[in-house]
């Protein structure tokens, strides 16, 4: 069975956009984005803080933008969808989808998947501190398939990762426990 799937380059799809540097400014009201900071529970409240300026406006994200970390080893794609405003370091790109064909999760889904992330790392730059260069993103070929094959795919991604969480959990409960029965054993 053949699924009927489109390949476009990333830069026909989406607008891709190099964070911004900006001076730490614990009063500011702009929350500056890091790869550690995607990565944790609470961005917006560990992220360095910005002040906003009128240079800032240009680089502020919106809900559905896509945080690429093109910097270091972990080429890492989050989904932005915080309720403050907040823009990119320069350690990640921003990727603005300028079409309803591509959901903004299955794009992230796409960009983390291990082939996908083989093939960008093929491309990097530099010795010390890789980097992937905005022109290698922007003409990456992204599969398209149809929005509702889209919609599953994300589906059984956040469903594979609940249940790598279970295990995971499950596994800790039992060790506790058993490190307990050990240890009363022995008293």
């Amino acid at each position: 069975m053949s699924i009927d799937c489109t390949n476009v380059k990333l830069g026909s799809i989406a607008a891709v956009q190099s964070g911004v540097y900006m001076k730490n400014e614990p009063l500011g009201d702009v929350v500056c984005l890091q790869l550690s900071d995607l990565l944790s529970d609470a961005p917006e409240k560990i992220a360095m803080k910005v002040a906003r300026t009128k240079r800032i406006d240009n680089y502020l994200l919106q809900k559905g933008d896509l945080l690429f970390a093109g910097k270091g080893t972990t080429y890492y794609c989050g989904v932005f969808d915080l309720d403050v405003p907040a823009v990119a370091s320069t350690t990640l790109y921003s990727i603005r989808l300028q079409t309803d064909a591509v959901s903004p999760a299955y794009l992230c889904w796409y960009l983390n998947h291990p082939n996908v992330v083989a093939a960008i790392k093929k491309e990097q730059a530099g010795s010390g501190t890789p980097l992937i260069r905005k022109p290698t993103l922007e003409n990456l070929q992204i599969v398209v398939p149809a929005a509702q094959l889209q919609s599953k795919i994300v589906e059984l991604s956040i469903l594979q990762k609940r249940e790598a969480y279970l295990h995971k959990a499950i596994a800790e409960k039992q060790t506790m426990i058993i490190n307990y029965l050990l240890f009363n054993k022995i008293k």
